[in-house]
């Protein structure tokens, strides 16, 4: 058994993984209590304590950040303060005393579905998670595209000149435009601070309710990803692109709308054949940090 920890900006999602992709048991908490590394440490020992009767092997952890992969060192994570230049996989081996092993955690949703998901069999793949903010990965020829650091950060691309200042510290990033806590931004501008909705899932019910703000904050965010994705598909000719993450449940209000845009914007050689899917694991994000655990663990013993 390995556990896999999705580490997202809103919610943590931790797991018990089988070697063969299987989640036999999950706990789900909020990350704004864990900020703190020491925190984070403490709950960490504590699923490991609670889950001690499956004997895990090793432990894999996708981090929401820039991320040095073989040393599992952070850098910094753009939408949870605090975390900069952090040796964390030599702090958890010293204090768990298990293999760890992190990367980022859009690269291991996107290994999780390339394996066993949306994206199985296809040479070029997309991934996207949509959520607090917009993470990416590529994959090419069944391989994650990383250089030095865990790269590809597409959501850290810019789109605007001088637009709205980045959790990343740049300004204009397509996040600006598609993260939750901007698409319920450009919500109360358009309600004038009138009637605020709780949450993106609350705004999707109200375009589908036929509600005109809530309709022009999706069809500013898909105007905006299409744009973003029709500079993609131009550099990469993927065959398909994956959407995951919270944001990806109004995924049937916002495709026409991005397939619109893509087709228009795209070069049309590398628009034939491309296809626009949801994610098709449950939770990806805590099943590709396992498969990196397990890929590690048997690395290691052989």
């Amino acid at each position: 058994m390995f556990l896999g920890v999705d580490w997202g900006g809103t919610y943590i999602k931790a797991g018990v993984v089988d070697y063969r992709g299987k989640i036999v048991k999950s706990e789900v908490f909020a990350s704004k209590g864990l900020r703190k590394k020491q925190v984070f440490i403490r709950e960490i020992k504590g699923l490991l304590s609670r889950f001690r009767k499956y004997k895990i092997r090793a432990v894999g952890i996708g981090a929401p950040g820039i991320i040095d992969t073989k040393k599992g060192f952070i850098y910094y994570l753009p939408n949870i303060p605090g975390w900069k230049n952090y040796p964390l996989r030599g702090i958890l081996r010293r204090q768990l005393r298990l293999p760890i092993y992190i990367d980022n955690d859009a690269n291991l949703f996107a290994l999780a579905e390339a394996s066993l998901g949306a994206g199985k069999g296809a040479k070029c793949v997309i991934f996207l998670t949509l959520g607090t903010g917009l993470g990416g990965a590529v994959i090419l020829d069944g391989k994650i595209l990383e250089a030095a650091t865990s790269a590809c950060e597409l959501g850290h691309t810019p789109l605007s000149i001088g637009g709205q200042v980045c959790g990343c510290g740049g300004r204009g990033c397509i996040e600006t435009f598609v993260g939750n806590k901007y698409l319920l931004e450009n919500y109360r501008k358009l309600k004038k601070n009138k009637a605020e909705a709780r949450g993106v899932k609350e705004i999707f019910q109200r375009a589908l309710a036929g509600e005109a703000e809530a309709t022009v904050v999706w069809e500013n965010f898909a105007e905006a990803l299409g744009m973003f994705l029709s500079g993609m598909v131009n550099i990469f000719n993927p065959e398909v692109i994956v959407f995951g993450g919270g944001i990806s449940g109004a995924f049937r209000l916002f495709k026409p709308l991005v397939a619109r845009v893509i087709k228009q914007q795209a070069m049309w050689p590398q628009v034939k054949g491309l296809k626009l899917v949801r994610a098709k694991l449950k939770d990806a994000g805590i099943i590709g940090a396992a498969l990196l655990a397990k890929r590690g663990h048997y690395e290691t013993i052989h």
